[in-house]
């Protein structure tokens, strides 16, 4: 499987012309798998509701990806600012040869808490007969969401991202998301790749270095500018890596449960009965 990993800068106030070099490069990139950064449709350092709302599509916009997908037999994933159920979500759209789905972030960062609704669940799929997961950004940082996909089967995970400069320069060339995505690689044992943007919005400095880490810990990146990663992927290294020898099996080891944050429609649940308990007390 050959996977192209693209990192580019979107108009930012922007909509129309992200998704036409969106399209452009899905159809003209030959791999078979594409991958955009996060947000991709319209920017990322957005302040309010209000703000983005122009900027807002719902899942009718993945059609004009769908024939794409179809005719070269190929998966497109990427970020954009999805409106559902009067709420705003940072998706990732996963189109294929067989139609479209949405991955909703889990874990938002900073004032993004402002801006979209909490995503609730993992997503898995098939793709040439392998199973594939999809994260957003920040959800890279939080170990049990890629322990779960590592025991769902997954063998690659695809990750768009606007992660931006640390503010603790790091010492080894490689940006702080590497590192996780390396550590997530080697721990389950499976491909991790991720597609992260450049260019900078409102004095936030996006550093691209999109990568593909291998079941091994071993990792091929871009530097800080526009461009795509192609990678090949060896499944066969994932049997070998989860499996090093006769006595281990990391899907089989971990000793610990797997608890995903709970969803948000719960945590309202949650609270409410605790508002309701309050109130019987008084």
């Amino acid at each position: 499987m050959r996977v192209a990993l693209n990192q580019f800068a979107p108009e930012f106030p922007g909509r129309e012309r992200n998704w036409d070099r969106i399209r452009q490069t899905a159809d003209s990139t030959d791999a078979d798998v594409v991958v955009f950064p996060e947000l991709t449709s319209c920017g990322y350092m957005y302040k309010t509701p209000a703000e983005i709302e122009p900027y807002t599509d719902s899942r009718a916009v993945l059609r004009s990806l769908e024939p794409i997908a179809q005719k070269r037999h190929r998966l497109i994933i990427g970020g954009f600012a999805e409106r559902a159920n009067g709420h705003v979500y940072n998706s990732a759209y996963i189109v294929g040869p067989k139609g479209s789905q949405v991955f909703r972030k889990i874990h938002l960062w900073n004032f993004e808490k402002n801006i979209f609704a909490t995503g609730s669940r993992a997503l898995t799929f098939k793709f040439q007969g392998h199973r594939l997961g999809v994260e957003v950004c920040y959800d890279l940082q939080f170990p049990e969401l890629g322990s779960y996909y590592a025991r769902q089967g997954v063998e690659l995970l695809l990750i768009p991202m606007a992660w931006a400069e640390e503010p603790v320069a790091s010492n080894t060339g490689l940006q702080a998301f590497n590192h996780l995505a390396i550590s997530t690689a080697f721990s389950h044992g499976i491909f991790v790749g991720v597609s992260n943007r450049v260019g900078t919005e409102r004095g936030a400095v996006f550093p691209g270095q999109s990568s593909l880490s291998d079941p091994h810990g071993r990792i091929q990146h871009l530097d800080s500018g526009e461009g795509t990663l192609f990678a090949d992927v060896d499944f066969s290294l994932v049997g070998k890596a989860k499996r090093p020898n006769v006595r281990n099996d990391l899907d089989t080891d971990p000793r610990l449960g797997i608890t995903l944050p709970r969803t948000a429609a719960r945590r309202r649940r949650t609270s409410a009965r605790a508002r309701r308990r309050r109130a019987l007390r008084r």
